[in-house]
């Protein structure tokens, strides 16, 4: 059971509702995550990716259909987007267990977070399920988002993603 705290932001979120627009700086966050290449689990804040770009991707849970589809995108493009400079970062609300036997089974090779519910919350995203919509935010070297995708279609998401790499990054 999920309890709604602020019911017109539940709502908010659930239609699709974003507190923070482009240009804005991307919340701080304490968060626990799995990273791929050590297989280890870390704790990650903002300042942990001072200085770089970063696609923070949110998706709803681990290992469906979507998700996966999505996840798996973002790691065969990876060795492309970090040419360019730009880490990536997935995040749901999902245990670090979750992550780990999620990386595992797609082989996915960059880090995922799992958020307690506060980073979605902050950005406006959590739905009343306590998951995150899928959404995209790229966020600059001083923690502004420069651009968003709300209600993301995973077929040609990744592309659109490095597209406006190439287009703010000047990477």
């Amino acid at each position: 059971m999920v309890k709604i705290v602020n019911t017109k932001m539940a709502i908010y979120s659930k239609l699709g509702g974003h507190i923070m627009d482009e240009d804005k700086k991307f919340p701080d966050f304490l968060l626990k995550g799995f990273v791929s290449s050590s297989q280890t689990e870390e704790t990650f804040s903002l300042s942990s990716f001072q200085g770089k770009w970063v696609i923070f991707y949110f998706y709803p849970r681990d290992a469906t259909p979507g998700c996966t589809k999505e996840a798996i995108a973002f790691t065969e493009k990876l060795e492309e987007i970090r040419s360019k400079g730009v880490e990536v970062v997935g995040v749901s609300t999902q245990s670090v267990e979750s992550h780990q036997k999620f990386a595992k089974k797609y082989n996915l090779k960059h880090i995922l977070l799992s958020d307690d519910e506060s980073l979605s919350k902050n950005l406006g995203i959590l739905g009343v399920t306590g998951t995150a919509a899928r959404t995209t935010f790229l966020v600059d070297p001083q923690g502004f988002i420069v651009k968003d995708w709300k209600k993301v279609k995973v077929a040609q998401h990744v592309e659109e993603v490095l597209e406006a790499i190439d287009e703010q990054c000047n990477c």
